[in-house]
């Protein structure tokens, strides 16, 4: 969670830092921080499907899947009419959006059943009690999720005095 949450807050402000060649002169300012914006919303997007949140995850991605291809548009059309100090920024800058745009669209066509089956495929009771959350989230699963982990907790501490 961390380490995306600290790249969204870093991207929304700065991205005419993380763009550039850490000069201002190199560098489009507008389309920096424009770009800063999408692509902290699209790692907000990724982080919130990881993580199972419910909430704008998937709109964000949409948004990205969106936003980003019309930016690689204006970059490489801007990017043939740059002079030769703006080359290294616009390489940059097309590199990264199409990183975060594959990345988007990889968590936007991938079901969240198939990300908790790459998670817990060590855990089937974990995965079918997290699935049925998921699918319909009440206090009796919650439950039983919790006393799963109470469990899980009480074996793994029984495991570790017994040895």
């Amino acid at each position: 969670i961390f380490p995306l949450l600290l790249l969204s807050i870093l991207y929304f402000p700065f991205a005419f830092y993380f763009f550039s060649d850490k000069n201002l002169k190199t560098q489009n300012l507008v389309l920096s921080i424009v770009g800063g914006i999408i692509l902290s919303m699209v790692v907000n997007g990724v982080l919130f499907k990881l993580q199972y949140w419910s909430g704008h995850g998937t709109a964000q991605l949409i948004t990205g899947i969106i936003l980003t291809p019309v930016l690689l548009g204006v970059c490489f059309s801007m990017k043939k009419k740059a002079d030769e100090s703006l080359t290294q920024y616009y390489k940059n800058y097309i590199l990264r959006i199409s990183f975060w745009l594959a990345l988007c669209l990889i968590f936007l066509v991938t079901p969240t059943k198939v990300l908790m089956n790459i998670q817990y495929h060590n855990e089937p009771e974990r995965l079918e009690l997290n699935i049925q959350q998921m699918e319909n989230p009440n206090e009796d699963i919650q439950t039983q999720i919790d006393n799963y982990y109470k469990q899980r907790d009480s074996l793994s501490l029984a495991k570790e005095m017994g040895s």
